[in-house]
């Protein structure tokens, strides 16, 4: 072998030698983190006191969600039920779900902005508590439809639903949603809000004997829009607006001593914080 030859096969192997010790020095991916991405939202909302007032009412309102880090940050309505979902999957979600209805009195209670005096002589309905399931579909990354069915446990005690739709855009650190609304109720939850007895009839004389049954109770609209003005950090506004069609649109209760439309208007603040149990 001559000099030259045997000069670039010490060079070769030099070099192939340099190329497996810069491999062995190249850092290896990180390992995923572990636990949890965590967010928690609170806020004040404004929205009708009940099915059918003409009073408003202001309560906290929030969120939380949850992601493995790494992952998106779930979408959340501010108008969503408080739910968890144990089915989690990016096209599908499902769980528990609650929501929570004022009690319907001439005063309101604490939180009341105004009165519901004109709603004497109809019977109380003390707070409502929903119990119940959702189920929400992401057939594309910006379109979401949500189903709440759920069975009141106290006040009411009725059945009732929800169908959202939702178009989602995010841009850069917003992010803005839009789409209707609709509510379904049963005969016992359409006639607790929107009934009028023959005696009720006579003690107001501002209503007249009515006797409501469930169906398409109401039909609107919510959009929010969300700031990240940090990783930690962000703040929602949002606004819903819906009338009553059907049976209780045709009640003489909203239509004569509360009110036909309904809302809800409010914004959250929420903190971001990785959590692990060990």
């Amino acid at each position: 072998m001559s000099f030259k030859q045997r000069f670039f096969s010490a060079s070769a192997i030099t070099l192939i030698a340099a190329c497996a010790n810069a491999a062995d020095l190249t850092p290896l991916a990180p390992a995923p983190s572990p636990g949890w991405v965590v967010t928690v939202g609170l806020g004040p909302d404004f929205f009708t006191s009940f099915p059918g007032a003409k009073s408003v009412s202001i309560w906290p309102t929030g969120y939380l969600a949850y992601h493995r880090p790494g992952e998106p940050e779930p979408f959340i309505s501010p108008d969503d039920g408080f739910g968890i979902a144990l089915l989690d999957l990016p096209w599908i979600k499902a769980g528990p779900v609650a929501r929570f209805i004022s009690q319907r009195t001439l005063s309101g209670g604490f939180g009341v902005l105004g009165n519901n005096d004109s709603f004497y002589g109809l019977h109380n309905i003390g707070f409502t508590a929903e119990l119940g399931g959702f189920l929400e579909l992401w057939p594309t990354s910006f379109f979401r439809a949500r189903l709440e069915a759920r069975q009141g446990v106290s006040g009411a005690q009725g059945f009732d639903g929800n169908v959202e739709l939702d178009l989602v855009g995010r841009y850069d650190a917003f992010t803005a949603a839009i789409g209707p609304r609709f509510r379904l109720g049963d005969d016992q939850f359409v006639g607790a809000y929107f009934s009028v007895s023959p005696f009720e009839a006579f003690l107001n004389p501002n209503l007249y004997p009515y006797q409501a049954v469930g169906g398409l109770v109401s039909v609107g609209g919510a959009g929010s829009i969300k700031y990240q003005f940090s990783p930690e950090w962000s703040v929602t506004a949002f606004g819903t607006a819906s009338r009553f069609v059907g049976s209780a649109g045709g009640s003489p209760i909203p239509n004569r001593v509360g009110s036909l439309i309904e809302f809800s208007a409010g914004a959250v603040l929420a903190y971001t914080f990785n959590f692990n149990w060990f």
